[in-house]
């Protein structure tokens, strides 16, 4: 199934902020689609947090590249195989609506020696577990940095909801 694109959307819970409504992580890889495959990685990531408000599985660039071209107003975070981190971050890396990336390969040094210094780039990891922690970590500090700017505009309750989203994030790292 070349040039697929899936996504799911989570759970919106109570909390209504801007970052919930427009959070989104997505999976760019040339099998992340394949009827049947990675229904196990799928399932894990679609049950990192509530605060996601939707999940994409890209197989291939073209798709990808359309998604966030076409959709400026989300704050994508990315895993990448090595592969396509390295024929693509370099190209997306200035976009705003890019957040952040992780790049899941088996080859760490020369997808490392490849990529170079990228500011958006979180990490290159060879191992699920790892990469997960490393994703867990991170959203719970931007939950608490948008907790933090909840407080800051009187929504206690709302802020409530990222404050505690975030520790639970950081209880199940492994």
């Amino acid at each position: 199934m070349e040039g697929m694109a899936t996504s799911t959307h989570a759970s919106a819970g109570t909390a209504s902020s801007s970052l919930q409504e427009t959070l989104e992580v997505g999976w760019l890889d040339s099998h992340i689609c394949e009827d049947g495959q990675h229904q196990q990685i799928k399932s894990y990531c679609q049950n990192i947090s509530k605060f996601i408000s939707k999940w994409n599985f890209f197989d291939s660039c073209d798709k990808f590249n359309d998604y966030i071209k076409n959709n400026p107003n989300v704050k994508l975070i990315m895993i990448m195989s090595g592969r396509f981190a390295r024929q693509l971050l370099a190209l997306v890396s200035p976009r705003e609506n890019l957040h952040s990336v992780y790049v899941f390969t088996i080859n760490i040094e020369r997808t490392k020696e490849a990529l170079g210094e990228e500011p958006k780039l979180k990490g290159v990891f060879n191992v699920e577990n790892t990469l997960y922690d490393k994703l867990k970590n991170d959203l719970s500090e931007l939950f608490w940095e948008e907790g933090k700017k909840l407080v800051a505009s009187n929504h206690d309750q709302e802020a409530r909801l990222y404050f505690d989203e975030a520790k639970r994030l950081v209880e199940h790292i492994q």
